[in-house]
């Protein structure tokens, strides 16, 4: 059965079947050759910060999950989760999500049209072959990052990664600009040099690959 992840309906249907975090739903298998990962961050005053490692099955799967599910919760959480704790995300377009907001005087206008403006970037990739809108996906992280940067109050953050050596090696290096080796090995219950010898084989053998998916929705919360 070919699925439409370019639908909102989709989502809708998937979001609410699921109990595991959003970023994981899609992770019920050891990553691929063909899988794409990607690191998010999701950060208000009220809510705390919500730190997602994670991988999609390919890349038309990753579209849709940030224009169809992160954006939803990023862009909510970012309207209301300075004055409460969010927990629910009501299942709405980004598109109403906006207006609303500027609606509410929660947002200005410019920051509604931004929000609009950047699922309608992702809504352009799907008329592009896989290459070239992973080129462009790529591209609009870089502005994504930029425009969402925020302050200590919130902020949203993106970073995907084409394999998942790419993946473990910023960890790493991520890690020990703040922590020390041991700690990162405390943290991922092994080696540095057992964990790069797991990413490295991660998509063709499927032991190593469900080792690398249990550090990815177990053991990385902390390392940003």
């Amino acid at each position: 059965m070919r699925e439409n992840y370019h639908s909102f309906n989709y989502w809708e249907k998937i979001i609410s079947e699921n109990k595991t975090i959003r970023g994981h739903m899609f992770m019920q298998n050891p990553p691929n050759k063909e899988s794409i990962y990607f690191h998010t961050i999701i950060f208000g005053n009220e809510n705390g910060i919500s730190n997602i490692w994670g991988y999609c099955p390919n890349i038309r799967v990753l579209i849709g999950y940030f224009q169809y599910s992160f954006l939803q919760e990023a862009f909510y959480k970012w309207i209301y989760g300075n004055e409460k704790l969010v927990t629910k995300i009501p299942h709405v377009t980004v598109d109403k999500i906006a207006s609303e907001g500027a609606k509410l005087n929660k947002i200005s206008k410019e920051v509604s049209s931004n929000m609009k403006n950047d699922y309608e970037f992702l809504n352009n990739l799907w008329n592009m072959s896989p290459n070239k809108s992973e080129m462009e996906l790529r591209k609009f992280v870089l502005n994504f990052n930029k425009k969402w940067m925020g302050d200590n109050t919130e902020f949203l953050y993106i970073k995907i990664f084409k394999t998942p050596e790419e993946l473990g090696d910023f960890v790493i290096s991520s890690t020990l600009l703040t922590s020390t080796e041991q700690e990162l090995e405390n943290r991922i219950n092994m080696t540095i040099d057992e964990w790069r010898d797991i990413c490295k084989i991660a998509t063709i053998d499927s032991d190593k690959g469900r080792i690398f998916k249990k550090v990815l929705i177990k053991n990385l919360s902390e390392v940003f």
